[in-house]
């Protein structure tokens, strides 16, 4: 921890008194969150085995059961909310659990609140892990399992935060509310989402899921969703002249496109990105492909999805006609076939309002844990911290590492990394006001 010795001689009687009165709470904190890490490993194994697969979200309500319990323990008030079917339909979210999200509040008796967003669904895991997906594994100073890293380690965290500052005494100078959602790697319109636009969560300050060690993430690209049909003729394999062949009219198309993804990628942000790459725009076409029913039958229909991800300075509106026109000037050119396109999910790119003070207690606390001054960059993904960074809300992100192998097999997350995550929120919490 940092040594005050040197700027307490130069302040007053009580700016030295408070000083010492926030070193030695710190050292108590951060003394009793290293002495207790397997409170963490635990709850995080925990978490780990209760598979909330998303798509189609499995085991929602179970993990909302658990939460509500571990909350519960942590004397916070909990509410819970389940997003009405009309909301499902409208963003074509079909199958699973019923949407359940918790809402638990520790009343500091203050007028500000500080909201801490948490998801609890997982992307699916493949036939490639070394260890079950859904049973946490410990191996040396890692913990292995599906959501560990992206993002059940971080609710780990947070947790283990509150239970510091309750286990110790300390009470926050703020209102601290924790929300757990689902369905953020599907969007989260219909999680976090759902509870802004609703105003079933407040906050004057917000963390999620970010950067980790010294990095913070303050905003994140655009995203445009957009899926590509082509519709050329069916014909027999042996007489392709007598059809329109959908794929090789795509492919003829993808090279129109190409061009637009050139210019596009010339452009480059003004905002810091923790890796230059990532100054520029994305554009990524083929994640999804679909077409063709038979092996003789020359393809009719083919799709594709195109993946845009949009800088800071670039808006929704613009990026979706660009792609237009390159299509309607290919269906001009071509009359024999038709390209149709539908924008299938759309976020505009967020950057938080600034707040020094908020800011500076962030800093602070990372440079405190980590020894290195605090990096404050954009992120290329989104998450749900946009929701709260398009009404204005200074808003940031910070996260439990496992080397942010996000999605991948064998996920992992470190457990010095869970300790000091739980270190970082808990001194913010501590000081924030």
């Amino acid at each position: 921890s940092r040594n005050y010795a040197e700027p307490l001689d130069k302040l007053g009687v009580n700016s030295t008194r408070n000083l010492r009165g926030n070193h030695i709470m710190e050292n108590k904190l951060l003394k009793y969150l290293g002495c207790n890490k397997k409170y963490v490993i635990n709850l995080v194994s925990k978490l780990i085995e209760i598979p909330t697969v998303n798509p189609p979200g499995e085991n929602y309500e179970e993990m909302t059961d658990f939460l509500e319990l571990e909350c519960r323990k942590l004397k916070l008030v909990t509410r819970k909310y389940i997003t009405p079917k009309s909301v499902l339909d409208k963003y074509r979210v079909n199958g699973g659990s019923k949407r359940v999200s918790i809402v638990a509040d520790l009343n500091a008796g203050c007028k500000k609140i500080f909201h801490i967003n948490s998801h609890y669904d997982v992307v699916p895991a493949t036939d490639n892990w070394k260890t079950d997906p859904f049973k946490a594994e410990v191996k040396g100073n890692r913990v292995y399992g599906r959501g560990s890293e992206d993002m059940k380690g971080n609710i780990a965290s947070v947790l283990f935060a509150l239970k510091a500052l309750k286990d110790c005494g300390i009470k926050p100078k703020i209102n601290i509310q924790l929300s757990f959602t689902p369905d953020e790697e599907i969007g989260g319109m219909t999680g976090l989402g759902y509870l802004v636009r609703r105003g079933l969560v407040k906050a004057d300050y917000a963390m999620s899921e970010g950067y980790s060690g010294n990095y913070v993430s303050i905003g994140n690209k655009g995203v445009l969703w957009a899926e590509i049909e082509v519709i050329g003729k069916s014909a027999h394999g042996s007489m392709p002249h007598k059809g329109v062949n959908s794929f090789e009219r795509m492919n003829m198309l993808v090279s129109e496109l190409q061009k637009l993804k050139n210019k596009i990628l010339k452009k480059k942000t003004r905002h810091n990105m923790r890796a230059a790459i990532s100054k520029n725009p994305s554009f990524v076409m083929g994640g999804l492909l679909e077409g063709g029913v038979k092996i003789n039958i020359v393809p009719g229909i083919t799709k594709f999805i195109i993946d845009r991800r949009l800088i800071p300075e670039e808006n929704i509106s613009t990026a979706k006609k660009e792609i237009e026109a390159v299509i309607r000037k290919f269906n001009v050119r071509y009359k024999d076939s038709k390209v149709n396109i539908k924008f299938v999910s759309q976020g505009s790119p967020a950057i938080s309002r600034k707040d020094s003070a908020f800011f500076k207690i962030a800093s602070r606390a990372i440079e405190i844990i980590t020894g290195k001054k605090a990096n404050f960059s954009v992120m290329p993904g989104a998450t749900d911290m946009r929701y709260f960074m398009w009404k204005g809300i200074p808003s940031i992100g910070y996260s439990a590492s496992g080397g942010e192998k996000w999605h991948s097999d064998n996920e992992f997350v470190y457990i010095n990394s869970l300790i000091n995550t739980a270190r970082v929120y808990a001194l913010i919490m501590s000081q924030l006001s």
